[in-house]
């Protein structure tokens, strides 16, 4: 019963995670010719409500200028939105996000 609780609450994270994903990436202004499908990694702190505190660059994707895009659309959709039902706010309080241009 608890390894089907622990998979029921990743389900709801991965959700959760997918969904604030999804509302950057439609924020994110793309630059032009980036080779290959670089990732960058940011780690996001965020309060109560969504808004986003700090975004840090945690491991670059090579390419400055996609790495600047991704970390402005962050900041763009804050706020982020509010976590699922059952997830204490402790648990997404700090992010960690990846972001690849062809995904």
């Amino acid at each position: 019963l608890a390894q089907q609780q622990a998979a029921a609450q990743a389900k709801v994270m991965d959700a959760y995670i997918h969904g604030i994903r999804e509302k950057i990436k439609r924020n994110i202004v793309l630059p032009p010719s980036i080779p290959g499908n670089p990732e960058a990694q940011f780690d996001v702190v965020q309060i109560p409500g969504g808004e986003v505190l700090s975004v840090t660059l945690k491991r670059s994707s090579g390419v400055a200028a996609y790495d600047e895009a991704v970390e402005r659309a962050i900041r763009k959709a804050s706020p982020l939105p509010p976590p699922p039902a059952g997830v204490a706010f402790g648990e997404v309080r700090e992010l960690n996000l990846r972001f690849r241009p062809k995904e």
